[in-house]
């Protein structure tokens, strides 16, 4: 079963938002993303929640610029008129694994 044409490919399109990366050691690229700046629940160790503004997007589409997740942590994501410093990424796999999943990313206010 494809799950990027099935599920994440009319999501995104109904759902996602255009943005755009740009990264230290990359080259800037757009990228269709879902807009969770409003927080999302991110938890600790220990069970303690905390709202966070995030951006989720394709692993696929990250992947198809050359780049892995890690690559991500410190880049700029322009959404929604502002600009993003990304803190950190969390996969979230599809169910046929996490190269084929999304990736959340855990995002601060650039100044």
């Amino acid at each position: 079963m494809d799950y990027g044409q099935l599920l994440y490919a009319p999501l995104y399109a109904t759902l996602g938002v255009d943005a755009v990366f740009r990264g230290v050691y990359f080259d800037m690229f757009p990228i269709r993303a879902m807009d969770m700046t409003s927080g999302i629940e991110v938890g600790d160790h220990v069970g303690v929640k905390s709202i966070q503004p995030a951006a989720v997007v394709l692993a696929t589409s990250i992947a198809e610029n050359g780049l892995t997740r890690e690559d991500l942590e410190g880049a700029t994501l322009e959404l929604a008129a502002k600009f993003w410093r990304v803190k950190a990424t969390m996969p979230k796999p599809s169910p046929v694994g996490e190269a084929q999943g999304e990736i959340y990313l855990i995002l601060e206010e650039d100044e």
